[in-house]
């Protein structure tokens, strides 16, 4: 799609990518880019040395998900309109995330002959925590749905001994919905802890199409893990 100065307007988004999509980022992309970079540090490529170092798993490297919104920006208007373009880190990406990148417009304005772009641009990290199968009355709206959803209450009971007996019980209730509890499970977020409650965003959203009498969902959790800003030239 050819961009045109003229159509662009501040305050609305200009580029716009996501990564990962439909099931996740996946550890050997980590280590690919650890090998082509030359940035070793284990973290990015070993469970072990990650949670030896307070991460609970294994972390992205912050430059990968820089270059991902470089990448965006030059898919954009090409790499030699690309100004210039930087952000601070505020979370992390682990493998299975889908991470959304975008860029506002905050100004538009002419210098030395060429046709300028501010914007700032975001990373938005997504996980998801729980999957499961659910019904409600039909008459509920998808927005009423979804938000009873995010209002759910997760309880996990594990019970393991190296005799090999178990006990693995997760339940998920929500406002008028009521869930399956045959058909719960819990991503590997979930046993590993990642939310962070005074930073993440809890949302649900249908996994497929939502049916009269059943769905399926998850339960995600977001976060912004890159914000800063940008500078493009709109070719001619």
């Amino acid at each position: 799609m050819v961009v045109k100065y003229d159509d662009l307007k501040v305050g609305e988004i200009g580029p716009k990518m996501d990564y990962g999509a439909p099931y996740g980022l996946v550890e050997a992309e980590f280590k690919a880019y650890a090998d082509a970079g030359g940035d070793t540090n284990p973290i990015h490529q070993d469970i072990v040395a990650a949670i030896k170092a307070g991460n609970q798993g294994m972390i992205a490297h912050g430059l990968y998900s820089h270059a991902m919104i470089g990448k965006m920006l030059v898919d954009w208007v090409g790499a030699e309109n690309v100004k210039t373009y930087g952000g601070r880190m505020l979370g992390m990406t682990r493998p299975g995330d889908i991470v959304y990148f975008q860029g506002k417009i905050t100004k538009k304005y002419e210098a030395d002959g060429e046709k300028l772009v501010d914007m700032e641009i975001k990373s938005t990290t997504k996980t998801t925590y729980v999957r499961g199968e659910a019904s409600c009355d039909a008459k509920m709206s998808d927005d009423e749905v979804l938000k009873n959803l995010a209002k759910g209450k997760l309880k996990v009971a594990i019970d393991w001994d190296l005799a090999g007996q178990k006990k693995f019980e997760l339940t998920f209730d929500a406002p008028n919905v009521k869930v399956n509890p045959k058909r719960v499970v819990g991503d590997k977020a979930l046993m590993r802890n990642w939310i962070r409650a005074d930073k993440d965003t809890i949302t649900a959203e249908f996994i497929g199409k939502r049916k009269p009498d059943s769905f399926w969902f998850a339960i995600i959790v977001s976060r912004d893990s890159i914000v800063g800003t940008a500078t493009v030239a709109i070719p001619e």
